[in-house]
């Protein structure tokens, strides 16, 4: 590869975009990414109805950090307005960070989900190969 291919103007937006943009807006895709599975639960290709009977704790095991994930903007609401009118936390600056908190909690949730996720596929993906 020459030096010339290489466009480091896409190259330096791209890195912008990765180390200020994402990190900002991946809490919030997560948070719907999780409303989305939970609304989804019932329909007949989700991973919850096509192992449920074979792997019903797993599943659930799943879903708990779907139902985690979906509670902790509502929750961090509630503790953060608790945080910024208590003086004895500190008022604004407990908000902020009570706030701030809250918004990434999604990350570490949907890590954890994924990680558990990934051999949730693996099941599903050889149970629709052996039926073929």
């Amino acid at each position: 590869m020459d030096l010339k291919q290489i466009d480091f103007g896409k190259a330096l937006l791209k890195v912008l975009e990765l180390i200020i943009v994402k990190p900002f807006t991946l809490p919030w895709h997560v948070y719907k990414s999780a409303l989305l599975n939970l609304s989804n639960a019932n329909s007949e290709d989700s991973e919850e109805k096509v192992l449920s009977v074979d792997f019903p704790l797993f599943i659930w095991f799943i879903r708990m950090f779907d139902a985690l994930i979906a509670m902790t903007y509502p929750i961090g609401i509630i503790l953060a307005l608790i945080a910024g009118l208590n003086e004895y936390t500190g008022g604004f600056a407990s908000f902020l960070v009570t706030a701030a908190i809250s918004y990434f909690a999604p990350l570490g949730l949907g890590l954890v989900r994924e990680l558990y996720q990934i051999s949730l596929k693996a099941l599903l993906y050889l149970k629709i190969i052996s039926k073929k």
